[in-house]
């Protein structure tokens, strides 16, 4: 299998609501897994595997690169 070229969707919510926050304020990487639309079963897998730079390495870039955005917007 290979690893993907781009982000689906839902990698990119991810990645955004572990940035920002959800709508209560800060969110877990199992609560944002699950607000960007994984089940709730399997948002703690999730969660942790899109954090993985070994296993997704696109999400891990996003996340730092939307992180870096965040704190020069202020």
């Amino acid at each position: 299998m290979g690893v993907p070229k781009r982000l689906t969707e839902m990698q990119k919510k991810f990645a955004e609501y572990l940035v920002f926050g959800g709508p209560n304020g800060p969110v877990t990487k199992s609560e944002a897994a699950e607000l960007a639309g994984y089940s709730k079963e399997n948002s703690r897998h999730e969660g942790s595997t899109l954090t993985n730079p070994k296993l997704s390495p696109l999400v891990v870039k996003h996340i730092e690169d939307t992180f870096e955005y965040r704190i020069k917007r202020g």
